[in-house]
């Protein structure tokens, strides 16, 4: 066992050496004091406190509540409880000046709020001195105690003394007690001194005592108030001294705790212990020291023996903390120590005797509930765990207490990699042995804890041990610690280890500013509160108050422990733009949230301010414009959030965020033109936005309630349905509508009210586009294409734009033709008695052209919305809503002639490229100004000006030409011909025949006229055959591409006749029209084949079903790509439009063989010599191998699989006879007979079937093919997977049918029918050969290539085309 050391240092107060000393115990020496010349202490119980009434920790007083400290009850006697570290490491800060003291956010009671949510709130203490504020932020502190309210920290010279408590009035804050410190070390590199407030509950005085860590001097002052009231010298006076006796040479002390009403437990930077008492056992004020060393051998206990002094390994420990325990009885308190290793001591301390109850290792037991909780720990690795401290719970919260049972919350760390793993041990000691019923890992904090670290983690629990705080350095961890009920579903949960964990948090510092903790303490609660605070103090910052709120009424605690992304977010948003706030809200790396959960919760927040129904911001102020900005910057400091953490969004996500805040500002526009039409106390004027708001429906609007003091129906709307603004930009011109109809008829009342409406419209509008543009950068959109506000495309998943909506476009244009007109029609009476002023009417025509503007931004964008929607529906309601955009767009603009701002129309004009409200603008003006030139009575002075706008407008015409080039002459050319002047069109071109040569070419509408026009003014035939050319290019019915292309060829040999174009050019463009002639011939033939299986349909709707339905209903069975592209190949064959080569090789390979009507042309046979054909026409072996090569597959397997090749080789019973039919009856041997009879394949020799394996049945494969480059992944593999059907049935043919050695003897059965057919008709080609070789010889040309027929030298001849002539 332990016993004190036998040797005691005594003490001896400051005293006068005349006066008689008194002795006191046996161990120490005290001086009797002068009860005569004893002063009454000037501090109080009611100090600190207001005069009107007492506070502690914010509640008020009561004689019977007891403040605790670190969550431990002072109980009523004279002594204090204190479990906790009384004071901190002494450190030497770091000197960070500030400037000045500048305000961190809105104030409440306690001071500034620096975050809250449902769970806490952090506010700053306003109670702290400015010499303290000071100090934190530029000088060195140490010592730091919070107790009951008040604290002290000590300098290198002064201890200062100060109450922070709640409720406290802001009086002499400035002016906090000072005690100067006698004997002060002179060296910057020594530490601090150690302070603690001793609290004597008997007299209400609080006491201090200051410990020199390198000297051990000691000093004590039953009563700071009188001690600060005194000069220095009397300061000495009056406090007890005292020296640490005992101390090895370069021995520090660390730390001191209370322990009791007397006494602190001293710690060592050698890790040993000491013993400090105050007082005697009389109560007097003396300083004893007394090791706390083993009894017995060396080898027991925490510190061994005196004979082991020197042998430090028998003493050496870290000290993780000491504790005092709670207990039921005076008597019976004892103390705990605990090393850094799991090493639990139990001491009685008291005046008389200082034992070693027992001591116990739990090192195993908390690595081993460490790794319960699934954190991969090395159990064995010493160096990697380690206990911080540890916090007793207080009486109350241990079930079956006794003496002897202490239930603690230790605070383990384990380092694991960069980062360390914190837990929360709930460890009960009992009869020497231990327990640890529940372990909570802080999962939100693995910040690695340096050992050299100016703070030590410190666990704080306050008395109703619901809520545990972990104050780090420079971060706050709570932890809930209320019991789960033990209901059937949470202990199934349990069981199954589903339970959530614990709420938890962390409060983080700044990191770009020198913030950290240098002191902490729990608060108390007045009896019945449920709230549970931790003070902090913050260098560089001040003094925190950290509360813990209880959970809600009807909440759960499973409910409670959650840390939601919303919740995180809301504390940023509405906390993290404060520039002086101490919380960074950045997030943790441990705390992460799912990317839905990120979503959701950004959505939520926004609504939430939207609706006013957050918790952080004021429904209600006395300035609108203030509640507005205040929800403005909160929904800026949302994206910003995301912006700053590097979050990611949905576009969708991100776009409903810039919404909002679009809203919002367009709010605060409509607010500031209402709040200063309110301002102008026209008394006359009649208020539209009330009536407006009152005409809205009620599900447009949440209805205020006058019974409750709702009476502003505006600001009502302003704070609660701004989320919906959009329906008040209609409702501006619908309401002007309804009063007209309720009666207001005057015009002066008119006009204000159309001018109010104006206001609101474009307070709304142009306030939300320009906003858009100039904010989608923040808010990650930055890339989208947005030109006046308008996204220009990918409107795909986007709702319904709020600035477009159908009202709104609607109205806009309403409201604009309803302005201007009153203008119009009131310009000539204004200023007269009952008619609108002319200041008004003129800023109504000023604000006409922003009107036009808005009505086509919201046209616009409606448009571009429509056209992007799946729908066919929607796609035509585009169609539909372009068309009458162009038109209101022109006539708008054209409008504002009428009011004399041609100017402004010409702009909007230019904006928008409406070339052909310019050209309607400049007709118009020019024939108004001509008219009135010829009206009588005309000023010089008005004739001069019409005549000035006459030539001005024949200067922009040209200046036109100039800017817009073709661009301006298509609509003034296309106004020539819509007004039938053609021969003024072509006779008077201005000097810009250019331009009209360009405009007719461009037209293929225009071809005949452009025919004219190149023939007659510019006489050029290569150019018109171009202009035809690229019109048939265009076109998409069969029969204006075959007269097109007819026309072209006919314009070519004009060209070529007058040698406009060279031969070899015009020979191969005439090649090339022939060639799309011959595909247009191959088209036309398709038809003719599939009209028989068209007939008795309704319309071609109903024919391209038959067709599809009579020609392909066998080969296109489970493949519905391939279906879907026949589908619309069908649609445009029936409707006689072109189908390209491509869309004609796929529409002939996969028709099925259609019997029910004669087939004179032999079609069937030809189909896939046919497409051989197209594909051959369309050049791809020189402009395109790969796609050429992927279709010249396609069509052989095609052609291939087109027969029963396994019933083919069944040729078992047949004779050669019967074979031979069946294998000439096959699409094989017609398709190889066919091209080998008209020379095709001797240019594109036919591919054995394993060559064609694997043609386009992959995406990758079909990517080969420039067709399908550009398709999108889906597509691709829906095509592959089909074309992959017709791979495995031509697989089966070659490994089940023979289908290799088949198709030889049918290529060599395809050429001997080929040559057969020619020896029959030997002879007669032998005579016409032989005829034109003489004719030939006759003219001349004997070397020349003949088409038809083989030149001198025996080698073969190619027609013009290019193509081979079989003999």
């Amino acid at each position: 066992m332990f016993s004190p050391d036998a040797a005691i240092q005594g003490s001896f107060p400051i005293r006068n050496p005349r006066r008689r000393q008194r002795t006191g115990s046996d161990d120490s020496i005290a001086l009797r004091q002068n009860p005569k010349r004893r002063k009454r202490s000037l501090l109080a119980p009611d100090t600190f406190e207001p005069p009107s009434v007492k506070h502690i920790n914010d509640h008020a007083y009561q004689p019977n509540s007891t403040i605790k400290i670190n969550g431990h009850p002072v109980e009523e006697r004279n002594h204090r409880d204190v479990s906790v570290d009384t004071t901190s490491l002494a450190f030497r800060n770091r000197a960070t000046k500030r400037t000045d003291r500048e305000r961190r956010g809105s104030k409440t009671d306690e001071g500034s709020v620096l975050t809250k949510n449902e769970n806490y709130i952090v506010t700053e203490v306003s109670t702290l001195p400015d010499q303290l504020r000071d100090i934190l932020s530029t000088g060195n502190i140490s010592g730091v105690q919070l107790i009951r309210g008040s604290a002290v920290a000590l300098t290198s010279t002064q201890a200062l003394i100060w109450y922070y408590a709640q409720g406290a009035a802001p009086t002499n804050l400035s002016r906090p007690m000072t005690i100067k410190l006698p004997s002060p070390s002179n060296n910057a590199r020594h530490p601090l001194p150690l302070g603690a407030l001793v609290y004597d509950t008997s007299a209400g005085e609080l006491g201090l005592l200051v410990i020199m860590p390198i000297s051990g001097k000691v000093i004590y002052w039953e009563s700071v108030s009188t001690a600060a009231s005194v000069d220095f010298a009397r300061q000495k006076q009056q406090g007890v001294n005292g020296t640490v006796a005992g101390m090895l040479s370069g021995e520090v002390i660390t730390n001191a705790t209370e322990v009791g009403p007397d006494g602190f437990v001293l710690t060592f930077s050698t890790g040993r212990v000491a013993h400090l008492g105050i007082k005697d056992l009389q109560g007097k004020p003396v300083i004893t020291t007394q090791f706390l060393r083993a009894q017995g051998t060396s080898n027991r206990g925490l510190f061994g023996g005196l004979k082991n002094v020197f042998s430090s390994a028998s003493w050496r420990k870290d000290i993780a903390a000491v504790r005092l325990t709670p207990s039921l009885a005076k008597t019976q308190r004892q103390t705990i120590v605990s090393t850094t290793k799991g090493l639990f001591q139990v001491w009685d301390l008291n005046r008389v005797t200082k034992t070693l109850a027992f001591e116990i290792d739990a090192k195993g037991a908390l690595l081993y509930s460490i790794s319960r909780t699934g954190t991969d720990t090395a159990v064995q690795d010493d160096d990697a765990f380690s206990v911080l401290d540890f916090a007793i719970f207080p009486i109350k919260a241990i079930k079956n207490n006794s003496f002897g049972i202490f239930r603690l919350l230790v605070l383990t760390s384990f380092a694991e990699g960069p980062n360390s793993s914190y837990s929360l041990h709930d460890l009960t000691i009992q009869d020497g042995s231990i327990n640890i019923s529940v372990v909570n890992p802080i999962s939100c904090y693995t910040t690695p804890y340096p050992q050299d670290a100016q703070w030590k983690p410190q666990v704080v629990l306050p008395d109703l041990a619901q809520t545990a705080f972990v104050v780090f350095d420079k971060s706050v961890v709570m932890m809930a610690l209320a019991e789960i009920e033990g209901t059937p579903s949470s202990q199934l949960q349990k069981e199954s280890q589903l339970l959530p964990e614990p709420f938890q948090d962390t409060l983080d510092f700044r990191q770009d500013r020198s913030y950290y903790v240098v002191g902490c303490s729990a608060e108390g609660t007045e009896y019945g509160s449920k709230n549970v605070s931790c003070v902090v103090l913050v260098h560089g910052f001040g003094m925190i108050r950290v509360t813990a709120l209880p959970v809600k009424e009807g909440q759960s605690v499973i409910e409670r422990m959650t840390v939601t992304a919303r919740t995180k977010i809301e504390q940023a948003v509405f906390f993290g733009h404060m520039p002086h706030n101490l919380l960074d809200f950045s997030g943790r790396p441990e705390i992460r949230f799912e990317q839905k959960d990120l979503e959701l919760a950004a959505l939520e927040i926004n609504d939430s301010i939207m609706k006013s129904t957050s918790d952080y911001i004021p429904a209600i102020t006395p300035s609108m414009d203030h509640q507005l900005t205040q929800r403005s910057t909160a929904l800026a400091e949302l994206i910003k959030y995301f912006v700053r953490n590097k979050l990611q969004l949905e576009r969708l996500t991100r776009w409903k965020l810039l919404w909002s805040a679009e809203k919002m500002a367009a709010a605060k526009a409509v607010w500031k033109s209402y709040n200063a039409s309110l301002a102008s106390k026209d008394q006359e004027k009649v208020s539209l936005l009330p009536e407006l708001l009152d005409f809205l429906h009620e599900n447009h609007k949440i209805e205020n309630q006058p019974e409750r003091g709702e009476t502003d129906i505006v600001r009502h709307y302003f704070i609660h349905d701004i989320w919906r603004i959009e329906l008040i930009v209609p409702w501006a011109q619908q309401a002007v509508e309804e009063l007209y109809a309720d009666g207001i008829q005057d015009s002066i009342r008119q006009a204000s009210l159309i001018n109010q409406a104006d206001e609101i419209q474009l307070s709304t509008l142009e306030t939300a586009f320009t906003f858009r543009e100039a904010n989608l950068a923040l808010y990650g959109l930055g890339h989208e294409v947005v030109e006046d506000g308008i996204l220009q495309e990918a409107y795909e998943n986007l709702p319904e734009i709020w600035t477009s909506i159908t009202e709104i476009v609607t109205k806009t244009k309403v409201l604009a033709d309803l302005s201007r007109e009153l203008v119009i029609n009131h310009t000539d009476t204004a200023d007269e008695e009952g008619k609108p002023k002319l200041s008004l009417l003129i800023k109504m025509a000023k604000d006409n052209p922003r009107l036009v503007h808005i009505c086509c931004q919201a046209y616009d964008e409606r448009c571009r919305w429509l056209k992007s929607q799946p729908d066919s529906r929607s796609r035509a309601d585009a169609k539909a809503l372009e068309c009458t955009f162009s038109e209101v767009r022109k006539r708008l603009i054209v409008k504002l002639v009428d009011i004399d701002l041609e100017d402004d129309g010409m702009k909007l004009a230019e904006r928008y490229h409406d070339m052909q409200a310019l050209v309607d603008i400049l007709s118009q003006s020019t024939e108004g100004a001509t008219n009135r030139l010829q009206q009588p009575g005309l000023s010089d002075s008005d004739g001069e000006e019409l005549n000035d706008r006459i030539i001005s407008n024949q200067g922009r015409v040209k200046e036109y030409f100039t800017k817009f080039g073709n661009h301006w002459a298509t609509p003034l050319y296309s106004k020539y011909i819509t007004q039938g002047q053609l021969i003024e069109l072509l006779n008077n071109v201005g000097g810009f025949q250019g331009h009209l040569t360009h405009f007719l070419r461009s037209k293929p509408t225009y071809v005949r006229l452009n025919w004219i026009n190149e023939v007659s003014a510019e006489r050029n035939y290569a150019a018109a055959a171009d202009s035809l050319n690229a019109a048939q290019k265009q076109e998409t019915n069969l029969w204006n591409k075959k007269m097109e292309l007819s026309m072209g060829k006919l314009a070519l040999l004009a060209a070529k006749e007058k040698e406009q174009v060279q031969s070899e050019t015009a020979k191969n463009m005439l090649r090339k029209v022939d060639r799309r002639v011959a595909i247009i011939e191959i088209q036309e033939m398709l038809y003719r084949y599939a009209r028989p299986a068209l007939r008795g349909a309704i319309d071609e709707m109903a024919e391209a079903d038959m067709g599809m339905s009579n020609l392909y209903r066998n080969f296109l069975k489970g493949k519905p790509a391939l279906r879907h592209a026949i589908d619309q190949h069908m649609k445009k064959l029936v409707g006689r439009q072109v189908l390209d080569a491509e869309e004609l090789i796929d529409t002939l390979t996969l028709i099925d063989e259609y019997t029910l009507h004669s087939d004179e042309e032999g079609f069937a046979d030809q189909r896939f010599f046919l497409a051989l054909k197209l594909l051959r026409l369309t050049g791809f072996e020189r402009t395109d191998p790969e796609r050429k090569a992927l279709h010249e597959k396609i069509i052989w397997r095609r052609c291939v699989i087109q027969d029963d090749w396994k019933l083919i080789n069944r040729t078992e019973l047949k004779p050669d006879t019967e074979v031979a039919v069946e294998t000439g009856a096959t699409a094989l041997f017609k398709t190889l007979r066919a091209g080998y009879k008209d020379g095709l394949l001797d240019l594109m020799p036919p591919l054995p079937p394993i060559a064609l394996l694997a043609a386009g049945t992959t995406p990758s494969f079909l990517r080969t093919s420039s067709r399908y480059a550009n398709m999108s992944d889906p597509i691709l593999k829906s095509i592959a997977r089909d074309l992959n059907l017709e791979d495995q049935l031509l697989e089966e043919h070659l490994n089940k049918a023979r289908l290799e050695m088949w198709w030889k003897g049918v290529v060599n059965a395809a050429k001997a029918s080929v040559r057969a057919d020619a020896d029959r008709e030997g002879v007669e080609r032998i005579s016409i050969e032989e005829e034109k070789m003489a004719v030939a010889e006759i003219i001349g040309e004997k070397e020349g290539k003949v088409n038809g027929v083989m030149n001198d030298t025996g080698q073969e001849v190619r027609d013009w085309q290019g193509d081979v002539v079989m003999m």
